[in-house]
């Protein structure tokens, strides 16, 4: 994401922001392990960043070999925001590559680069992935993902890899103190509630976004996404990200 500015979160918004993640995670917790949730298309759709999973935090799931799905996503606030279009590809049963184009809206901001990704299934509830910003000033993160297979709840622990020094801003990990710049270490915390058969509450934690979103199947091959952030550390105030996920 571009940073509009950086500032610094209430106290209140911040403890709203740790209260909700950990209730979301207590839920999909204890859902996922009670309730069925079979993976399908709804499990594999794709990230805002990329890869299949959740609205943000890559998923335990890969698509099935010789398959493809593809989604557009826009976040931001009035127009002015970052717009994406991404495509997913499996070659096998256990490894997918997403390429991310992305595009800025509003005056006076720089375009951003592509993103490659990659994910590899170790086991069905391990994964581990890689995300590669070739934006100048944008770390690469790379991360093992575990939990609930289904994505009914993701954990995952990640790193950010700085190429040059000047590379500060990453797409996962928090922004503590005073400076501009995305920790080493982040956590990331997934979730999916299975509303009806066509319809999936989703919660997203990672560092500095917090997303509740929901995600609407119009067929197996079609779906919709909306989703609201809280403001964070980059970004005064909310946002919301509308999409878009078609399969081929």
């Amino acid at each position: 994401m571009i940073p509009e500015t950086l500032t610094s979160p209430t106290k209140k918004s911040d403890f709203v922001r740790r209260v909700l993640t950990a209730a979301f995670g207590l839920g999909m917790l204890v859902s996922g392990t009670i309730l069925p949730h079979p993976v399908s298309a709804e499990t594999t759709d794709p990230t805002v960043t990329g890869l299949s999973g959740t609205l943000l935090v890559p998923g335990l799931e890969v698509m099935p070999p010789g398959s493809a799905r593809g989604a557009v996503h826009l976040v931001g606030k009035d127009g002015d925001g970052e717009g994406s279009m991404k495509g997913i590809f499996s070659f096998s049963n256990d490894t997918e590559i997403a390429i991310n184009k992305r595009f800025v809206t509003g005056k006076g901001k720089e375009q951003l680069d592509p993103m490659i990704s990659a994910k590899f299934k170790v086991r069905p509830n391990v994964a581990m992935a890689a995300v590669v910003d070739t934006t100048p000033g944008y770390k690469s993160s790379v991360m093992l993902l575990t939990g609930v297979p289904g994505n009914r709840l993701v954990v995952g622990l990640g790193a950010n890899i700085a190429v040059n020094e000047s590379d500060k801003l990453a797409n996962f990990g928090q922004y503590t103190g005073n400076a501009n710049e995305a920790d080493p270490f982040f956590i990331l915390l997934g979730g999916t509630l299975h509303l009806d058969p066509d319809t999936d509450l989703t919660m997203d934690y990672t560092g500095n976004d917090f997303v509740i979103g929901l995600r609407h199947h119009i067929d197996e091959r079609v779906g919709l996404d909306f989703g609201y952030y809280t403001p964070d550390r980059l970004h005064g105030q909310s946002r919301s990200v509308i999409g878009a996920t078609f399969g081929f």
